[in-house]
């Protein structure tokens, strides 16, 4: 019985040895966060396109603001600047979306090529 007891004490010593230590190990771990000044900082904007009108009909943003356009109809529309280049969507079905950040400040109408009695605006400040 006693080599019992002394056998359990020693198994009991070695558990207690492996339990109690203090090796210890400690990782560290450096994060490096990066800006790039020239990435966008401006807003986003949602304009949807619904029962054949751009809402909301006219946007007032700021430079460097991005403007999604969704197509929220069973047909399909366009995005297209009234005069230059500047907004030029290929044809959006439905649920789709066009989106333009506008880098430079003044009045942008638009309209869809394919309904062109739809008419919208967006001013830049």
């Amino acid at each position: 019985m006693k080599k019992i007891y002394l056998i359990l004490a020693v198994i009991a010593l070695a558990l207690f040895a492996g339990c109690s230590s203090t090796n210890t190990t400690t990782t560290t771990v450096t994060y490096q966060i990066t800006t790039n000044s020239l990435s966008n900082t401006g807003k986003n904007w949602n304009i949807n396109i619904q029962n054949f009108a751009f809402t909301p009909n006219s946007l007032t943003i700021s430079k460097g603001d991005t403007v999604t356009w969704q197509n929220m109809d069973t047909v399909s529309h366009t995005i297209v600047s009234d005069e230059g280049t500047e907004i030029k969507s290929d044809a959006l079905a439905n649920g789709g979306t066009y989106s333009h950040t506008f880098e430079s400040s003044g009045t942008y109408n638009y309209h869809c090529s394919i309904h062109p009695s739809m008419k919208a605006s967006i001013v830049v400040q």
